[in-house]
């Protein structure tokens, strides 16, 4: 499993905007994986469109804005795309869903706390 890794970016880099553009990036490599898991074909746009989809979904039934993203919408939509994927996957997507989680919070621990 070669799996999603964060950018390494200074912390001065690090805007909520490109945290939510890699939670899309990051989603979209655990979703490929699922796919593998479960011996599914996996097309990429196809992943894509619906990473997309979902992800922005969820910000949006979080009360969070998906355009203007937040520390705290993002760490609340996150929160909430492990549980859908914990939800979805069970114990054998878990080592996926750990790995993506803790990759995104290296960049959200690094966005400032406004």
């Amino acid at each position: 499993m070669t799996g999603y890794r964060a950018p390494d970016v200074s912390a001065d880099e690090v805007t909520p905007a490109l945290v939510r553009d890699e939670l899309l990036k990051c989603f979209e490599s655990a979703n490929k994986e699922f796919m593998e898991v479960l011996h599914q074909p996996a097309n990429g746009e196809t992943i894509r469109t619906q990473v997309n989809q979902f992800v922005s979904g969820v910000f949006q039934n979080c009360g969070a804005s998906f355009d203007n993203p937040t520390k705290a919408g993002i760490v609340t939509a996150m929160g909430q795309c492990r549980a859908n994927a914990e939800a979805m996957m069970g114990p054998k997507g878990q080592a996926i869903i750990s790995h993506h989680y803790e990759e995104m919070i290296k960049l959200v621990d690094k966005l400032p706390d406004r």
